[in-house]
């Protein structure tokens, strides 16, 4: 096997480039004002999060509020993470509400008479800070906070069981010492006829779940016992102002909103009228609708925000949600959608590099994490990575991914791994037969994935060692009994264990053939590069198997390529990916098999 080795980019320029691509976009959560004249905005930079407070008939009069909050450090952390929000909402025209997203912070154990270690009866402390500040950013502060409501077993409100103890149990109990605990906070919404009264619910703690009306000018707290409407979370949209669902975001190749409101649906057909071949998200109105706040994406650009001014209609755009990724620096972005030969509808994004650096270039096809997954977003960062690399890069898309269809159930229960690579070599057919113009390197195509979407990458390689020469896998479960089974009772693998969402009924069955389905066990037939990315300590199963992996090809006398993750890697820090990406650069300029030269010098994409 030939080898092609090549001048790596830049430290100082591609370590730039990664920190702007992943650099966290601007207007991550927006607002409007209930009389549509002012925008609010999250604008985070080097680690700390603003808000930025924007009057849209005079854009140029902007307010920025830095989020600041009291978050001492657990030790366990070398610094704290970014500051991120749970909730940002317009109280008035005057008043913008936010609330930095909660932290629980466990108390040091405590010790028994024998001398164990025993739970802390205090505690644990909950930071829940829930902020506000005037338009004009002067008058800013907290309104209240989880301590506020601290409470003790001797002043807690008594619930039923508390009531029926016995006499003898009160007893045992009077003498004990009393201890405090802070409950959880969850913000309900608005009082219609006072908008300055924010509801909250108080749960957790000693007390029964309360609700709370809290004064947003002098911070005064009441108990509150009006039934409430609690707020839905996602997929559902909430109406702040008419306290009821009025629609619900719906996944699928094109993303899209089912509007209940049919004022709403009339907006978005307007809209995406206006902006046809893009995604159109409506994210927010006024009172009365006369102005819509929305975000347009497709394509290569990142996506902006504009306001939609209905009587005059005016479409104005007020943000670009990135603006320091101009198009002349992006690596073009293309949609693809074709029927496979058996009727499953197919697609993905083809992001191909603006500067080549071989020609024909080689082939990254990137599979997407979960099952049925989400569809893959228009912009990605990882893929403007490897483009810059080099790389044409084709981010697929399950065919399920806008639901299964009946007809396919029995081939994904048979073998979901078999028709996941058959799909990959589908599209890379397609992608050849439909782009003369523009070959990539049939020889030199590789694979790559996170959590399930690494384990297709791998098994890309069992399966069509002939066509995928080189796989990368992060957090890739090897063996998938053992990670599905450490889900959740409902069914679900959990996101932040596994990285994915899987049906796990789709796989575990009365037919499943696990040895069949594994990586680990079909070790022998990994002939192929490998490299494996791995956040120690996320998962226990995915270490073991990897663990396992490594001895097994090792024993083989072909030792796969191995690199631990730093933890800001799981909450996408720039900084901690950059030395993933060199790994990766890494390896491939090292094991992927040349047949057509070696790659020219290296030209920046600016």
């Amino acid at each position: 096997m030939s080898f092609f080795v090549t001048g790596l980019l830049p430290a100082a320029s591609f370590d730039a480039r990664v920190e702007t691509l992943f650099r966290p976009p601007l207007g991550e959560m927006m607002a409007i004002s209930p009389d549509g004249q002012r925008v609010a905005y999250t604008s985070p930079a080097d680690g700390k999060l603003a808000i930025v407070i924007m009057n849209i008939e005079h854009p140029d009069r902007k307010r920025t509020v830095p989020v600041e909050t009291d978050r001492p450090a657990t030790g366990e952390e070398e610094q704290p993470p970014p500051v991120q929000l749970r909730f940002l909402r317009w109280a008035t025209a005057d008043r913008l509400v936010y609330a930095p997203v909660e932290r629980v912070l466990p108390l040091p154990a405590g010790t028994d008479p024998t001398g164990r270690s025993v739970p802390n009866p205090d505690g644990p402390t909950i930071l829940s800070p829930i902020m506000a500040v005037d338009a004009d950013g002067k008058q800013r502060g907290t309104v209240v906070d989880a301590r506020n409501f601290q409470e003790t077993p001797a002043d807690a409100r008594r619930s039923l069981a508390d009531l029926l103890r016995t006499p003898r149990q009160l007893e045992v109990t009077r003498h004990e010492p009393i201890h405090w605990r802070m409950p959880h906070l969850d913000i309900l919404g608005f009082h219609p006829r006072d908008r300055d009264q924010l509801i909250i619910g108080t749960r957790g703690a000693y007390s029964i779940p309360l609700q709370h009306l809290v004064d947003l000018r002098v911070g005064s707290i009441k108990e509150f016992g009006d039934a409430w409407p609690v707020p839905p979370g996602e997929p559902q949209i909430f109406d702040w102002f008419r306290l009821k669902v009025v629609g619900e975001r719906q996944a699928g190749v094109h993303p899209a909103t089912h509007w209940r409101d049919e004022d709403l649906a009339r907006v978005q057909r307007e809209l995406a009228a206006k902006f046809p071949r893009r995604i159109v998200e409506i994210l927010d109105w006024s009172d009365t609708h006369a102005r819509v706040l929305f975000r347009v994406t497709g394509g290569s650009d990142p996506g902006r925000v504009f306001v939609f001014q209905r009587l005059e209609d005016l479409v104005l755009e007020i943000l670009h949600l990135a603006p320091w990724l101009t198009a002349a620096k992006l690596n073009p972005t293309r949609w693809f959608e074709f029927d496979a030969a058996d009727g499953g509808r197919l697609s993905g994004y083809l992001t191909w590099p603006a500067k080549p650096r071989l020609n024909p270039p080689p082939l990254l096809v990137v599979f997407p994490s979960g099952f049925p997954g989400r569809a893959q977003p228009a912009f990605d960062s990882e893929a403007q990575v490897f483009a810059d690399l080099g790389f044409a890069v084709a981010r697929l898309n399950h065919r399920s991914v806008g639901g299964v269809n009946a007809k396919d159930v029995p081939a994904l229960r048979a073998a979901v791994d078999r028709v996941s690579v058959d799909d990959a070599r589908a599209v890379i057919e397609w992608i050849a037969a439909r782009n003369p113009a523009r070959p990539f390197d049939h020889q030199r195509v590789a694979t790559l994935g996170r959590g399930f979407g690494g384990y297709l990458a791998l098994r890309a390689l069992q399966l069509q060692p002939m066509v995928f020469r080189g796989g990368i896998a992060f957090d890739a479960p090897l063996d998938l009994q053992p990670w599905l089974r450490a889900q959740g009772t409902d069914g679900v693998t959990r996101s932040t264990t596994a990285g994915c969402d899987i049906p796990v009924a789709l796989i575990e069955h009365e037919g499943t053939d696990w040895i069949k389905l594994s990586v680990l066990d079909q070790a022998a037939a990994l002939t192929n590069p490998v490299l494996l990315l791995v956040e120690p300590t996320r998962n226990p199963a995915i270490d073991l198997a990897t663990d396992e992996l490594r001895a097994r090809l090792s024993r083989l006398g072909r030792p796969p390529d191995h690199f631990e993750l730093e933890p800001g890697w799981s909450t996408a820090r720039p900084k901690s990916r950059v030395g993933a990406y060199r790994k990766i650069e890494e390896f491939l300029n090292r094991h992927l098999p040349s047949y057509a030269g070696k790659l020219g010098p290296v030209t920046e994409v600016p």
